[in-house]
């Protein structure tokens, strides 16, 4: 897992929290909205809260969520007081927060090339703010600037990747990106899984 052997072991008093799979029951209860709500108003906040609610404890699943084409799976998360990434870049958190990391891989298993919207995961709060990466590695980028930007992730590959999130210290569910082809509807988001508090036992 990218990264993850060599921040744990310079982590020092870091809690690391590892998680089993993440999944759904084949069609997961989604919170679907057009990606060009992407940073409007209270509807987004809204859905982004009940998905909140909604999203079970990433223990309890066994298999990758399902969200149009793709299949996103979740394979480790950890907190950390600090991150040392693959490619040599040190993150500390924000004054108060902590770096939540998320190992996860997006799959591409229809037998087409899709688009998948947005590039990448986030995470949201029982508030319903949402947080997009401070870094990653791997997969496909994505321009700060425009976060809902698609890919094309063609037939039967897959994307590995790792996101790191600078936030405060708390439980997070993950939103997790659309696969379609250009004819399908709208990109939307699907719930994931709950990611529990640092200190917080996974199993």
């Amino acid at each position: 897992m990218l990264g993850l052997t060599l921040a744990a072991a310079l982590c020092g008093s870091c809690a690391v929290t590892p998680l089993g799979i993440l999944a759904s029951a084949g069609a997961s209860a989604g919170t679907n909205y057009a990606m060009n709500t992407w940073f409007s108003g209270n509807k987004l906040k809204g859905d982004a809260k009940a998905a909140y609610e909604r999203a079970p404890p990433c223990t309890s699943m066994s298999h990758g969520v399902q969200n149009g084409r793709a299949v996103t799976l979740v394979r480790d998360t950890a907190w950390f007081n600090f991150y040392e990434a693959a490619n040599g870049r040190r993150l500390t958190p924000s004054p108060g927060q902590g770096l939540v990391m998320v190992d996860y891989e997006i799959t591409n298993r229809s037998n087409t090339d899709i688009i998948v919207t947005p590039r990448r995961l986030t995470v949201t709060n029982a508030q319903g703010q949402l947080f997009n990466e401070k870094a990653g590695v791997g997969g496909i980028q994505t321009d700060e600037t425009t976060p809902d930007e698609g890919a094309i992730l063609p037939d039967g590959q897959a994307w590995t990747m790792v996101s790191v999130f600078d936030v405060p210290p708390g439980e997070y569910a993950l939103m997790v990106p659309n696969g379609r082809t250009e004819t399908d509807p709208e990109p939307t988001w699907v719930d994931g899984c709950r990611i529990p508090p640092p200190n917080v036992a996974s199993g």
